[in-house]
């Protein structure tokens, strides 16, 4: 059996398991990340409003494109819940002359010509991105590469319970070019999310510089895992494989066991949900897979992804302190996109 989405496509959706949460980008090279760590408040409404704009994520160019009327809009309405030191109000909206100056200070893309715009609901929730990797690039240009999320507020203002309902959107690139005469010392030349296939390259490099596939062919799965669990740490049996970072903060395992009950996905995963006080469950029928996550008492959370066939239950597990919950949230749909198995047949 083998979920829908493809392998490379896995490993991008994965790539920011390493940081996420992280005050300064974590997985920067080749230059400070905390030099760019201003201009996270101006990627989230940048993402939000390429998010939101139209059907399709929007597409930022540089100098010799032109930003769209339907963005514009986007930005200025999303932006006037977005972080104060945006300083975007309703009076940008009205003022066609201000939103020139501002969009100026911002973006290398030509500006149609602007009109007032009307105001609209705001956005249930908040958009935005977290960063992931900083990469300095030719031309005083830098890409900063992560992913953009859905949660109740931004990530930097988020408690341990918030990260239960964080959803990741989508893997995204920015670029930006050193610009005196820009807002934070750096121009935006590009935006594009994971779809777009010129970045493929880029986001490629980025996946395989953190991400580990394990396969077990006597076993019959395989899985992505992040590359924090390194060789060294890896402990194999005749069940799976399994891996505990040094400090026990974090630890996985893989395993197979047979299906000596005839279980059924439905039922399994009912029985266990049930048995633990405070599981949620989630049944993925199409995929013969299902997820049950839980806090424990000692203070970690727990995600478990089951795949139940007619002779195996496959079992993979993460688990985490709470307290780095920012950290390794992501972990937990990622595992889950991840784990494949070789038997078809379905229980």
């Amino acid at each position: 059996m083998k979920k829908l989405l493809s392998r490379r496509m896995l490993a991008w959706i994965m790539t920011l398991c390493l940081c996420a949460g992280c005050v300064s980008f974590a997985g920067a090279t080749q230059t400070q990340s905390s030099d760019f760590d201003v201009l996270v408040p101006f990627m989230d409404l940048v993402a939000s409003a390429a998010m939101t704009a139209g059907d399709e994520p929007e597409v930022i160019g540089d100098e010799e494109t032109t930003l769209s009327t339907t963005f514009i809009s986007a930005f200025f309405n999303n932006g006037l819940t977005a972080d104060t030191s945006l300083g975007i109000n309703a009076e940008l909206l009205a003022d066609t002359n201000q939103q020139s100056v501002y969009l100026g200070k911002y973006f290398s893309a030509q500006l149609p010509t602007l009109e007032k715009i009307a105001q609209t609901t705001p956005i249930n929730g908040y958009i935005g991105f977290q960063p992931v990797n900083v990469d300095a690039t030719d031309n005083n240009a830098v890409q900063i590469i992560g992913e953009v999320y859905w949660g109740t507020k931004p990530m930097r203002n988020m408690q341990e319970a918030d990260f239960h309902d964080i959803q990741w959107m989508d893997r995204a690139i920015f670029t930006f070019r050193e610009d005196a005469s820009a807002q934070n010392g750096y121009r935006l030349t590009g935006f594009s999310t994971g779809s777009e296939l010129n970045m493929e390259g880029a986001m490629q490099t980025y996946t395989d510089s953190i991400l580990v596939e394990y396969i077990n062919t006597s076993l019959g799965f395989s899985i992505l895992y992040p590359s924090l669990f390194t060789d060294d740490m890896l402990v194999e049996n005749n069940d799976g494989v399994s891996a505990s970072l040094p400090d026990g903060s974090a630890k996985f395992f893989v395993r197979r066991t047979d299906n000596t009950s005839s279980a059924n996905l439905d039922d399994y995963i009912s029985v266990i949900a049930n048995g633990i006080p405070g599981a949620k469950s989630n049944v993925q029928a199409e995929f013969s897979s299902g997820t049950v996550t839980y806090d424990t008492e000692d203070g970690n959370t727990v995600f478990d992804v089951y795949i139940v066939t007619d002779k195996y239950i496959y079992q993979a597990e993460l688990s985490y302190k709470q307290s780095l919950a920012s950290t390794y949230s992501m972990y937990t749909s990622y595992l889950d996109n991840s784990f494949s198995v070789d038997d078809v047949s379905v229980g």
